[in-house]
């Protein structure tokens, strides 16, 4: 009996190691990954600014472009604080970038909130 114990003990103990996940990356890695996910919500905005721009005359064209350029520089500056706790760090590129990515995705839903008043 004791003999047929021991090997479920075993498999019990090795079952109860600490596993490292699948889904670990190397910090490029979620760097590049970082990265890729800002590009694909940028993709987004220019899609939805685009939407927007169609619908307004010349004067709101000019208005949506200064308001964007403006946006567009607070986000790169927000992205630079929001990363600099880590500066020089491997770890700065993933931060900024989720900041970018972050901001963007809040300048849709105003872009968006925005088309959907316009279509009304």
């Amino acid at each position: 009996m004791k003999t047929f114990l021991l090997p479920i003990f075993i498999l019990l103990a090795i079952c109860a190691l600490p596993v490292a996940p699948a889904h670990a990356q190397s910090q490029a890695e979620m760097n590049a990954q970082a990265f890729a996910d800002f590009k694909k919500a940028d993709a987004e905005l220019n899609k939805v600014y685009g939407q927007v721009m169609a619908k307004l005359d010349a004067e709101g064209k000019e208005k949506l472009k200064a308001a964007q350029r403006a946006w567009v520089a607070f986000r790169d500056a927000q992205a630079e604080v929001d990363a600099d706790g880590s500066r020089g760090g491997t770890i700065v590129p993933l931060l900024r970038a989720t900041s970018m990515t972050e901001s963007t995705q809040t300048r849709i839903k105003q872009l968006r909130a925005l088309l959907k008043d316009l279509s009304n």
